[in-house]
């Protein structure tokens, strides 16, 4: 699964899978709902900071209604 590391890594990411209309959504809620902040950590609890990023929390089908509550009413 994808990890990134800054919230405008996603951004950018999400304004490539809405193309043209990726201003008829509201980004930064669609981040704040389907994604978090990860840090795994190894068999003895010792953080692995190699592992650090934002990872999507839920299933496709979850994303997609998400987005779809967030489109900005024109």
């Amino acid at each position: 699964m994808t990890r990134y590391t800054t919230r405008r890594e996603i951004a950018d990411n999400l304004a490539e899978v809405f193309g043209d209309y990726g201003d008829d959504y509201d980004i930064d809620a669609i981040i704040d709902e389907a994604y978090a902040y990860r840090v795994d950590e190894d068999s003895h609890g010792q953080v692995l900071l190699n592992t650090a990023g934002f990872q999507k929390i839920v299933t496709d089908k979850e994303f997609w209604a998400i987005a779809e509550r967030h489109e900005i009413d024109r």
